[in-house]
């Protein structure tokens, strides 16, 4: 259904779909039919009230498929957008009210999203102490590790739902578990300032995984949860953050009341209404998309093992999302191993599209991989069109241009 070798001369086998994805025909639909409703849906004639209507109409269905309540969804115009509103809302929220900077704690796992760790830095700048925990060797954070670094000034604790190079899926629930042993004290400092809320909060960042995963906030266990519409196969530039009712936030925009006053700026209604669909279409099906991924998973990973044994998959087999393949290669540079597969036709990534070329992830360290396999690192992210020809003829690239990227060592 998705050729997208059609721009192309050549065969092309795309496996990157941890990146983007492609637009459901479904998705595309809705969309273009959207962009005949022009009014502005903070406007009170006519057809304001028409946009405002299928705006609202378009937070209902995404709320019906997360189990929430349509208030508790604030549309954004991206991932990133969504966690930063997240992690900085909830600070400045505090600070508004009179609790200092560096009277404030945050916990976020080691090897999260540049968009979690930007805003992480930006904290640390400000005086908000900051703790990383560091996962385990297959790449899952350990909840008696977060549990060791809550102290009374944490306030809030960041994991991600499902890790976005290496694809392992995080033990949320167990996390939320312990922390509520810490809310039930109420000892958190936090209280003297918001005591309707519950301290530490539990953010996650939901982008990966909607497609393959029930990633509703009540299964997660939190209390926010960042969605991305082009991880799902709707529109690039939407997003939509939820955030349980007794979490008070910020604003990081400024300049409109849109959004109950969280969030500035005129909403993009049609990208809104294409994401509704693209989660009504990612909510339908999703046990039988998840089998036939998780096949071909399995069979990806049994050929790269066969024909390029010295090739390491990073990470828990067990506990990973169904799409993901994430392999590293020794003295190998990765981004160059990702340019030679592009002229053979397979579009991959050495790393989240947010780091910048060249530069290491923070996986790399986070695990430990080696000066050996640290800069060899691919991420293969499958879709529920990839077929065994296109493994295959990953295969076959991989074997022709792998040496083309040795890297000499001295």
């Amino acid at each position: 259904m998705y050729n997208m070798g059609m721009l192309f001369k050549k065969r092309r086998v795309y496996m990157d779909f941890a990146s983007a994805t492609p637009l459901d025909p479904s998705v595309k639909s809705a969309y273009v039919h959207a962009l005949s409703v022009y009014g502005n849906p903070s406007s009170v004639h006519q057809e304001g009230r028409d946009a405002k209507h299928i705006l609202e109409e378009s937070r209902r269905r995404i709320a019906r498929t997360l189990s929430v309540r349509p208030e508790t969804l604030t549309f954004t115009g991206s991932g990133t957008e969504g966690n930063n509103l997240a992690i900085k809302g909830l600070v400045l929220s505090l600070h508004e009210r009179g609790m200092a900077f560096s009277d404030m704690h945050i916990i976020f796992s080691g090897f999260e999203h540049s968009s979690v760790l930007g805003p992480a830095e930006w904290l640390k700048r400000e005086g908000v102490a900051v703790s990383f925990v560091p996962p385990s060797p297959d790449g899952l954070v350990q909840t008696d590790d977060v549990r060791a670094v809550v102290r009374p000034e944490t306030v809030l604790v960041s994991v991600c739902a499902v890790q976005g190079e290496i694809g392992t899926i995080q033990p949320l629930r167990d996390i939320r578990t312990a922390l509520e042993v810490v809310r039930t004290k109420r000892d958190q400092k936090a209280y003297q300032y918001a005591p309707e809320a519950h301290f530490p909060a539990l953010h996650t960042d939901a982008s990966q995984g909607t497609l393959f995963l029930d990633m509703s906030p009540e299964r997660l266990g939190v209390d926010m949860a960042t969605y991305d519409a082009q991880k799902i196969m709707g529109p690039k530039g939407v997003g939509v953050l939820y955030k349980h009712s007794s979490v008070s936030l910020a604003p990081i925009i400024h300049g409109g009341k849109q959004e109950r006053g969280i969030r500035a700026g005129t909403e993009n209604v049609p990208a809104i209404v294409a994401m509704a669909r693209a989660f009504e279409c990612a909510h339908r099906g999703r046990e039988k998309r998840t089998r036939t991924v998780t096949n071909l998973q399995g069979y990806f990973i049994s050929r790269i093992q066969k024909e390029i044994p010295e090739s390491k998959v990073t990470g828990s087999l067990k506990k990973r999302i169904a799409n993901n393949v994430h392999v590293s290669f020794p003295n190998v540079d990765a981004d160059y191993l990702t340019v030679l597969l592009d002229k053979e036709g397979v579009a991959v990534s050495p790393r989240s599209a947010c780091i910048a070329s060249g530069e290491l992830s923070t996986l790399a360290s986070a695990l430990e991989l080696g000066d050996v396999y640290e800069r060899g690192t691919l991420r293969f992210s499958l879709s529920p069109h990839t077929s065994k020809g296109d493994i295959e003829h990953v295969i076959r690239a991989l074997k022709k241009v792998k040496t083309l990227a040795t890297i000499n060592k001295k």
